[in-house]
């Protein structure tokens, strides 16, 4: 119970699928936590020493423990900003009032510099706020320091002994403001670095993976599997691709493949189509997974038509004697994410396995689609029936030949 209590206390305004243990957020709740756990230890010698001023030191210590209170609440509410200036605002307003209830210099003002060094961690970069806290610490010390020097204390120390006393103060707050920046610049520049790392990291991820998968990827542990009802498959391949290993360079084939490739990617991207994988010469896109949609065959029909076109002047400008053939099916499909090293966003199911019937079966610049994408689609583009066809292992099945868009 007591460990539950602790955990919400820390993890309150924070997101389930942050990840960094170095979390303003989750430093300001720390540091409110442990104060108010610092506070409540003194109760037990007020008590004890009652008659020294008890009742103003318990009404400090109780009405200080529940403003602290509010730092995560605060942050639970989203207002993190305003959680922190209450943080150091009630941290401040303790260790002045104590310093003059207690009317003794008992040093307990130098944990005001303690709050310099804590603050680069609790603003997670170096803006206006940052420093108005550290100079307020500064400041607050600064003035406690003095009045115990000119003001409790004047007959102990000659003026010399003041001015160097005060003078050592000044240099220690200096010192600490200084270092104090430098840990706020290094925070600033490691989160900096951070930041652009995890930027690459998830840039690398969605080129494996659907924006959604990854998300998913990061976010839960275990398999990633789904089912769905309706989705469209399109298998893009070149023809006689053999022929052009032989003919073609290495340099000059690598070209090629990016550049017709590179032109299927942003089609695919244009018409909503998420691209599955590469295989030698082949191309497979899909629509409908991992974002469910009714409109997929449709989307497969216009990409199939754009993907056409563009190869035809891919054919013109590189002077290619080679076809290229398209198939489209339609149906039941099982998606998800397979293998432990360098693991692959798949698709499985009748829909995939037609589809991909439809390429090899089909004819060179021909787009040809299965019974079922034809249902869907016909509303919108013409087709011509091809009659059945002989597919191995599922029988006759009949096709259809895309032919353009309706007017």
């Amino acid at each position: 119970m007591v460990t539950r209590l602790l955990h919400a206390w820390i993890w309150c305004g924070i997101p389930h699928n942050t990840t960094a243990d170095i979390n303003p957020t989750r430093i300001s709740n720390i540091i409110s936590l442990m104060v108010i756990f610092v506070l409540l230890l003194q109760v037990p010698i007020i008590l004890y020493y009652w008659h020294f001023g008890g009742g103003y030191k318990v009404t400090l210590v109780v009405s200080h423990s529940a403003l602290f209170c509010l730092v995560p609440l605060l942050n639970r509410t989203g207002l993190q900003r305003e959680a922190k200036f209450i943080l150091v605002g009630v941290f401040i307003s303790y260790i002045a009032w104590s310093c003059f209830v207690w009317q003794a210099n008992m040093n307990v003002h130098y944990y005001l510099l303690l709050g310099v060094f804590i603050c680069p961690f609790i603003f997670n970069t170096q803006t206006i706020a940052m420093w108005v806290c550290i100079e307020s610490h500064v400041i607050v010390f600064l003035l406690i320091d003095g009045f115990y020097i000119w003001q409790v204390n004047p007959q102990y120390l000659s003026e010399y002994h003041q001015v160097v006393s005060f003078s050592s103060t000044v240099f220690l707050a200096l010192s600490c403001t200084l270092a104090s920046m430098h840990i706020g610049r290094n925070m600033t520049r490691t989160q900096q670095k951070l930041s652009m790392a995890n930027q690459r990291s998830d840039a690398l991820l969605l080129n494996i993976l659907p924006r959604p998968i990854a998300q998913r990827l990061k976010n839960v542990q275990g398999k990633i599997a789904d089912q769905y009802d309706q989705a469209s498959i399109c298998f893009l391949d070149l023809e006689n691709f053999s022929l052009l290993v032989k003919t073609l360079k290495a340099h000059e084939l690598v070209d090629l493949l990016d550049d017709v490739f590179s032109q299927f990617d942003q089609l695919s991207e244009h018409h909503g189509l998420e691209k599955i994988k590469t295989i030698g010469d082949g191309y497979m896109a899909a629509a409908g997974v991992p974002d469910i949609n009714n409109a997929h065959a449709v989307q497969c029909c216009a990409y199939a038509l754009a993907v056409k076109e563009a190869f035809s002047a891919l054919q013109r400008k590189y002077h290619l004697t080679t076809g290229l053939r398209i198939g489209i099916g339609s149906g039941e499909v099982v998606a998800g994410v397979i293998g432990r090293s360098k693991f692959c966003y798949d698709l499985w199911g009748e829909a995939v396995t037609l589809a991909a019937r439809m390429e090899s079966h089909g004819r060179i610049d021909q787009i040809q689609v299965t019974q079922s994408t034809y249902e869907m689609a016909k509303h919108e583009y013409f087709f011509e029936p091809r009659g059945k066809v002989k597919i191995k292992g599922l029988g006759q099945i009949k096709t259809y030949w895309l032919v353009g868009k309706i007017e």
